[in-house]
């Protein structure tokens, strides 16, 4: 298995290295700095976690320099230092990841802290689990969490199969049986909490609670749908910049817009990293997608919704159907957050994370 995790890192390091010497070559003299880390007849010992890190640290690369424009102040602040060593303190604060082959593909995942009942979170389309870092830094210190790239998005692979909703529930059960993982809280973000809805009607034995965050039970209406394809048709014509532009404009506040640019940047950062096949793939998956409203009252297990109270792509009357229709659930509306109230307003949402998990942990005492 380590061998076939190998041969997919060597790929995608392959891949942004190409993207590297295409899109900037400002950076192409780092890239000389970084010592060998692809295996070879001559070099046997290069481990998996080597090859992460190295890749790691061109995302980085990568990434800072879509953030700022232009390579220049990542040169000047670590002016006297080589790539290894500036990678080394970029990852200081980020999360390592890890590699599992399930499904025919490559899964990749943050896992982090320690507890008993192990907390999944699930981002949204066309996100990658960076989202939840937020929320992995909070919950550590007392539960373990774990986030990962769903199917062909982040650093997960897969730029083939025909993507669906039932397949990433699907990847989602083979993935906790491969942590060894029997039950689990399950968090999940729009496209995130589509995949939460579909596992808990399928594989209802394998979760504890269920966490909703800026989600639905609906389908998409044939209007909704004919606009989706229409949409990838036109990403098919023109490329992806428009329709991520677009996107990025529709899941912020307002207030984020024009207040938290930063924020907006780095998930920008995010969606314009994934390929423009991956991207009409999920679409595809959301437009396909069947209803699982009709399921909602099957649900016996603690749930939380969360929703932004400006969230034009799920609007809070969503989440007021779901409380409604599921036993006992608890509803918690952030003022001022559109479609990612967790990267809006991380705090006010961590707080509703903690005190329903510190009441599931309670309840599970007595």
């Amino acid at each position: 298995m380590n061998m076939q995790i190998e041969i997919e890192l060597n790929k995608m390091i392959l891949a942004i290295t190409n993207t590297i010497r295409e899109k900037h070559p400002e950076l192409v003299k780092h890239l000389n700095e970084m010592p060998i880390t692809v295996p070879y007849v001559e070099n046997p010992d290069v481990i998996v976690k080597t090859l992460t890190s190295y890749y790691d640290s061109l995302v980085t690369l990568v990434n800072d320099c879509k953030v700022n424009h232009q390579a220049t102040g990542l040169e000047q602040q670590q002016k006297n230092l080589s790539i290894t060593e500036i990678a080394t303190m970029k990852l200081n604060n980020v999360y390592q990841n890890l590699f599992i082959e399930l499904n025919n593909f490559i899964i990749s995942y943050n896992d982090t802290g320690e507890g008993s009942m192990p907390i999944i979170f699930l981002h949204g389309y066309p996100f990658d689990k960076t989202m939840w870092h937020a929320q992995l830094d909070y919950l550590k210190s007392s539960h373990r969490v774990i986030a990962c790239d769903i199917r062909g998005f982040g650093t997960s692979t897969d730029e083939e199969s025909l993507l669906s909703i039932d397949l990433f529930a699907e990847d989602l059960r083979c993935f906790m049986d491969k942590l060894n993982i029997k039950k689990a809280v399950l968090c999940g973000l729009s496209m995130g909490g589509y995949i939460t809805l579909n596992a808990v009607k399928r594989f209802p034995e394998r979760f504890e609670a269920l966490i909703l965050c800026d989600t639905q039970c609906i389908a998409d209406s044939n209007e909704v749908k004919e606009k989706r394809y229409k949409t990838i048709e036109q990403i098919k014509l023109d490329g992806v910049a428009t329709f991520n532009e677009a996107f990025i404009k529709s899941v912020f506040h307002t207030d984020s817009l024009t207040n938290r640019k930063e924020l907006v940047e780095t998930l920008r950062s995010v969606v314009c990293a994934n390929t423009p096949t991956i991207m009409m793939a999920g679409l595809t998956a959301l437009a396909e997608r069947t209803e699982s409203c009709s399921s909602l009252e099957s649900i016996r297990i603690p749930t939380l919704i969360i929703c932004g109270s400006e969230d034009v792509l799920t609007p809070v009357a969503q989440s007021e159907f779901m409380h409604k229709h599921i036993k006992g659930s608890i509803l918690k509306i952030i003022e001022n957050a559109g479609h990612v109230s967790n990267l809006e307003h991380p705090d006010e949402f961590n707080m509703y994370l903690l005190a329903f998990l510190n009441k599931l942990l309670l309840s599970q005492e007595i």
